[in-house]
């Protein structure tokens, strides 16, 4: 740890020296191209960490642009791409000061801005860019601990603390992957929906990334909608105006946000968990959330406000289909209000029904079953008693043919010489009891 700062103290006094050799260095024309192509947070970080790439070449701005420009126009590769390899130099020498991986590649992403928005780009192999955030020296790692984004436990002892409107601030971010300045900077107009007819659970808002300018699609959810309403009604139904409102009509401080959810955050988690999140976690949650869903690259990056690549930039895609894939593939692992458990119950409930129509259908039957049966039972009683008054004509038949042929009275009326007690003793003999 002493030899890390060390050596970034001593970078810190060698840059803030070449700055003061160059008092001019940010008010060059190069700069101010840069300066009117990005928002101000983002200029905060070129001139924070440009000085370092200058110092490290002892170049100004517009001595560098100036140069690249030259360069451009050689005919010789190690003069055309003289930066690109300068580039690389440089993320060797910020990881010989020790700093993270993470850090080297925010830092080297703000270099290759001043190019891009002079017009000059940087031509890097998509390589250079997937190692920037992966190599750092053996010190830095050491320092480095890893980091554990708020998971789906957590979110809701943090939201069961938060009043109505912090709760809805902190859903932006970890539903929608909202930064702090993407969210206060949020409007009543621009997400325009009537909530005294809308029916819709999901609800895709079209909109535009604060820090990137990139098209973006926020999905508004049961949960962020149950809260939303809540504000809004809170808010005497606004039509327009910030739905996270600050002083004198101005949208809430990004700052804030972080503060309440830090505040929360320890609150819900105990200092030392709470103490290590940050709003901008939340961001991270979401994305990893996509991630573990399994969806492709190219919806990622819709619902991150990631520009895509230019050969699918151009190309429109189905808001419809981005809101089933987040209904039915994220929003399960981010639901916080009990929607996963209302879904399950719908299909349990759903069966239930299915039980029940097969448990009238089954009586159905047993009852005509039984109207079957009773019906057969009648039947068969008709056909044994059909039976029987045949079985009893046959004997009385043979008692009486027997008679005549032994008494030779073939003339004589039958019912005068058979008794019926003869006839029952044949049907006894012959088929016994069996009636």
């Amino acid at each position: 740890m002493e030899e890390s700062q060390k050596r970034k103290s001593e970078l810190r006094k060698k840059v803030n020296a070449w700055k003061k050799e160059h008092p001019d260095w940010r008010n060059s024309e190069a700069m101010e191209t840069a300066k009117s192509k990005i928002n101000e947070r983002t200029w905060e970080g070129y001139v924070s960490v440009l000085p370092i790439f200058c110092y490290f070449l002892d170049k100004t701005p517009q001595e560098i642009i100036e140069e690249r420009e030259e360069h451009y126009k050689s005919d010789d590769r190690k003069v055309r791409y003289y930066y690109e390899d300068k580039l690389e130099e440089f993320r060797q020498f910020l990881i010989d000061h020790h700093y993270g991986a993470g850090t080297i590649k925010a830092y080297l992403g703000r270099v290759a801005g001043l190019f891009s928005n002079n017009r000059l780009d940087l031509l890097l192999d998509k390589s250079f860019w997937a190692k920037s955030n992966k190599d750092s020296s053996e010190i830095a790692q050491a320092l480095e601990t890893t980091k554990r984004y708020p998971d789906n436990d957590e979110m809701r002892l943090i939201i069961e603390l938060a009043d109505n409107r912090q709760a809805l601030g902190i859903l932006f971010g970890y539903h929608c992957g909202l930064s702090p300045s993407d969210t206060v900077s949020l409007t009543w107009d621009r997400l325009n929906i009537d909530f005294e007819q809308e029916k819709r659970e999901f609800i895709h808002v079209d909109s535009v990334r604060d820090k990137t300018g990139v098209d973006h699609v926020i999905i508004l959810n049961p949960d962020i909608l149950h809260f939303l309403k809540a504000h809004w009604l809170a808010c005497e139904k606004p039509s327009t105006g910030w739905i996270f409102e600050g002083y004198k009509n101005t949208a809430m401080n990004p700052r804030n946000l972080n503060h309440f959810f830090k505040e929360l955050s320890v609150k819900a988690l105990g200092e030392h968990r709470g103490g290590e999140l940050m709003f901008k976690d939340l961001r991270d949650s979401f994305n990893e959330a996509i991630l573990d869903s399994e969806v492709n690259e190219e919806i990622k990056d819709i619902l991150m406000g990631h520009a895509r690549p230019s050969a699918k930039g151009n190309y429109s895609f189905s808001t419809a289909s981005i809101v089933r894939i987040y209904r039915e593939q994220i929003y399960p692992k981010l639901a916080i209000n009990g929607w996963a458990l209302k879904e399950k119950a719908s299909e349990v409930d759903t069966l239930k029904k299915a039980v029940g129509e097969l448990k009238n259908a089954l009586t159905h039957v047993e009852s005509e079953n039984s109207a079957y049966k009773t019906r057969v039972d009648a039947l068969q009683k008709t056909v044994d008693d059909v039976i029987w008054d045949f079985r009893h004509m046959e004997a009385l038949h043979s008692v009486q043919m027997g008679k005549l042929f032994e008494k030779g009275y073939l003339d004589m009326p039958l019912d005068k010489f058979v008794k019926s007690e003869e006839v029952e003793k044949y049907l006894k003999e012959k088929y016994g009891d069996n009636r």
